[in-house]
């Protein structure tokens, strides 16, 4: 509330499309956004001052920046005032990774290694033979798949990074309806098509149709 306040002095007028400089704030993180260094610095004083009337202090520890432009540019230190901050690739705003080419590989790759690592966590239950596939599928929707599509409102994937994500799912869907045995007596994984055809008509299998309304897009 008291951050709110603050803010609300700093909001420069004009709109999203014509400011020089944007705000955005969640709890206690903030992200100031500008078209030139100055406009960073001049709003970063004023964010400063405002906070300081107001009984809060700028954590200068935590607080990074970064520069994105098409040139290559090797991170060093920025300075406003007598203060330094260091300058970085990439850092996570609210569970969102934010770089300097505007990519999102990094973000999909870091989901998937949260995604296993939530699988893990949980893997008694989905290889608990007390449990049904049906209510294993639930979990899954429930436990795993939100942890790796979160925020995918904002991704525009591509090809290469719609791929992952089915070899990710797909990963999980065979521990969890596994394997097939085959007419000749041995247990096999089961294939791409067979995994399908168990989730068909269910909402499980996200990855999947996305995949599939994005492909079928026009260029």
């Amino acid at each position: 509330m008291v951050l709110d306040s603050v803010i609300t002095n700093l909001e420069p007028r004009g709109n999203i499309a014509t400011r020089l400089k944007q705000i955005c704030a969640y709890a206690d993180d903030i992200v100031i956004i500008g078209r030139t260094k100055q406009a960073i610095r001049d709003t970063f004083c004023k964010l400063k001052q405002e906070a300081l009337k107001a009984g809060l202090i700028i954590n200068n520890n935590k607080t990074k920046y970064l520069h994105c432009t098409r040139r290559t540019i090797h991170p060093t230190h920025t300075n406003i005032g007598k203060e330094q901050f260091e300058q970085v690739n990439s850092f996570k705003y609210l569970g969102a990774m934010v770089n300097i080419d505007s990519s999102i590989e990094e973000e999909i790759k870091e989901k998937i290694t949260a995604g296993n690592k939530a699988y893990h966590v949980h893997k008694k239950l989905f290889t608990s033979k007390l449990i049904s596939r049906n209510v294993k599928l639930h979990l899954y929707n429930t436990l795993i798949r939100p942890i790796v599509t979160y925020a995918s409102e904002t991704w525009v994937l591509k090809e290469s990074m719609i791929k992952k994500l089915m070899i990710f799912e797909r990963k999980i869907m065979r521990k969890i309806v596994g394997p097939t045995r085959s007419e000749d007596g041995y247990w096999r994984i089961k294939t791409n098509q067979e995994i399908n055809d168990i989730l068909k008509g269910k909402k499980y299998n996200w990855v999947y149709q996305k995949a599939t309304i994005e492909l079928a897009r026009p260029c």
